[in-house]
């Protein structure tokens, strides 16, 4: 089985990607997914946000507050830091959970989703690395209008993380995403076939 982890940042298409590979019948597991449950009600992660951010960033249902977090984080990098000190890091060994759980089966591939993958220091973790990139103001305004984010925040979000050509250098692949659906889905195919997928 061959492990592939797809990052990106953020506005670039990469959930277009694992849609579409989850669409084929594979397995993709994706990071953010664990961390929103992590930070959910309940979430193995809440105690450790009320007890270094305090309760101010729990809402009333018992989920941390991702707005104010995240303003608080792309204000404050030693926030952030912090922030994924209880989540990130905890992610990324439920991933690693996951790797060995599934090798007995007969998986093909096993895609991961992680955004951050480079930011973490993850990617020598899996046996390739897909970037999906577009231009910075395609990626702007697909944030816009998909999340309603001014533009203010999305330029610090889109700041804080690495930039796109440092991730297309570190990639096993990069998959271009400034035209069409349609499009995309061919260069994801194009690339599956590269690893006789």
């Amino acid at each position: 089985m061959i492990t592939i982890a797809i990052t990106g940042g953020i506005g670039s298409g990469k959930t277009q990607v694992t849609n579409y590979l989850i669409s084929k019948g594979y397995t993709v597991v994706d990071a953010d997914r664990m961390s929103r449950e992590m930070t959910s009600a309940g979430g193995k992660a809440i105690p450790y946000i009320i007890e270094n951010f305090g309760p101010s960033f729990i809402l009333e249902d018992g989920s941390m507050d991702r707005a104010a977090m995240r303003d608080l984080v792309f204000r404050h990098p030693e926030k952030k830091r912090l922030l994924e000190e209880g989540t990130t890091k905890v992610v990324l060994e439920d991933i690693e959970a996951i790797k060995k759980e599934r090798a007995a089966n007969d998986d093909k591939a096993l895609f991961f989703d992680i955004p951050l993958l480079f930011e973490t220091g993850s990617e020598d973790d899996y046996d390739a690395v897909w970037v999906v990139t577009a231009d910075y103001e395609v990626r702007r305004k697909r944030i816009m209008e998909r999340d309603g984010i001014d533009q203010f925040m999305i330029d610090l979000i889109m700041d804080s993380q690495d930039g796109e050509d440092k991730k297309a250098a570190l990639a096993d692949h990069v998959i271009y995403n400034n035209g069409t659906l349609d499009e995309l889905r061919e260069s994801v195919d194009m690339t599956l076939r590269s690893y006789g997928l």
